[in-house]
């Protein structure tokens, strides 16, 4: 029986070329781990604190989206019926639109939030200037006159009120006043005294009540 012996064929050794410029030694067909001196130059370029490594994240901050609304009714910290203010979308939508309380600022809805502001505007105007032609009628006519009952002594009898007053405008011009508005002073016996009315928030009227002998 013949016996045949197989050969390896002859491997070539390895060859070295040194790479000074980039500090590792390369093998044909091999790489080499990194040098001791390439190690120390990467670690250097890393960020240290305190003796470790630092590790800077940095994170995009997001941005709530805002909206522009109109409130319908008045919001406590925000604002009064017919306001333009912003608010965050979430807010809109997850409170006040549900709520009621206010609507998105179209165009159509500014256009009616002006409207209703000039409206407003006018009424407040025409009430102004209704409460001075009141002032001025009072003023006008001057007196008016209410009697009450008298006793020897020239004290009368009870007291003037402020209904008697409304009662003796009312009588002369037609007018009915508030009678929580009218300021009347003590008066105990006949005689002209000094009546002031306030017929708005920035009207007052003044006349004369003369209290005579019934």
């Amino acid at each position: 029986r013949l016996h045949y012996a197989t050969r390896a064929a002859p491997v070539d050794a390895p060859t070295m070329t040194t790479i000074a410029n980039a500090g590792f030694a390369t093998f044909t067909g091999l790489k080499a781990a990194p040098t001791r001196t390439a190690a120390k130059a990467a670690a250097a370029a890393v960020p240290r604190a305190g003796g470790r490594v630092s590790l800077v994240v940095q994170a995009n901050k997001k941005v709530a989206k805002k909206a522009n609304v109109v409130l319908v009714k008045d919001e406590p910290n925000l604002g009064k019926a017919g306001d333009l203010v912003e608010v965050s979308l979430g807010f809109f939508r997850n409170h006040l639109e549900p709520m009621g309380k206010a609507k998105q600022a179209t165009a159509e809805i500014l256009a009616e939030v002006e409207a209703n502001a000039a409206a407003e505007v006018a009424a407040k105007t025409a009430e102004q200037a209704g409460a001075k032609a009141i002032a001025t009628a009072l003023s006008t006519i001057g007196t008016f006159k209410v009697k009450k009952t008298v006793g020897e002594d020239g004290k009368i009898f009870g007291s003037v009120t402020a209904a008697d007053v409304v009662e003796a405008v009312e009588m002369q011009t037609s007018k009915t006043l508030d009678k929580k508005a009218v300021n009347v002073p003590d008066i105990s016996e006949v005689g002209t005294y000094e009546i002031t009315v306030k017929l708005h928030p920035e009207v007052t009227g003044t006349f004369k009540l003369a209290v005579e002998k019934a």
